[in-house]
C-alpha cells in the first residue's frame, strides 16, 4: 500500500526521519571528530536543542492523531517540552 504524500501525517513522519538522519549525523561528527573537541560544549547544547524540538514535533504529531506520547523516559522531556510552551 502506497502512502499518500500529501497525507499531513505522513509529510510529518517524513520530516522526523529526516531530522532524525540530520541528528546522527551531527552525533556521529561529534563523538569522532578531534577538530570540535574546542566546541565540544556548544555543539553538544545545539544537539540537546534539536532534540528537544524533535520530540516536541514527534509528541505533536502522536498527539494529533490521538496517542498520548508520555512513557518511560520521554515523559520528563515532554513535561519539560510543554511547560515551555
Amino acid at each position: 500500500m502506497d502512502a499518500n504524500t500529501n497525507d499531513p501525517f505522513v509529510m510529518t513522519l517524513r520530516r522526523i526521519e529526516f531530522e532524525s538522519s540530520r541528528l546522527l549525523q551531527a552525533q556521529i561528527l561529534f563523538l569522532k571528530g578531534e577538530s570540535l573537541v574546542p566546541f565540544r560544549d556548544a555543539v553538544n547544547s545545539a544537539l540537546e536543542r534539536r532534540h528537544a524540538e524533535v520530540r516536541k514535533l514527534w509528541s505533536e504529531a502522536l498527539e494529533g492523531v490521538g496517542i498520548s506520547a508520555r512513557e518511560g523516559n520521554d515523559e520528563k522531556a515532554l513535561t519539560q517540552i510543554k511547560g515551555a510552551r
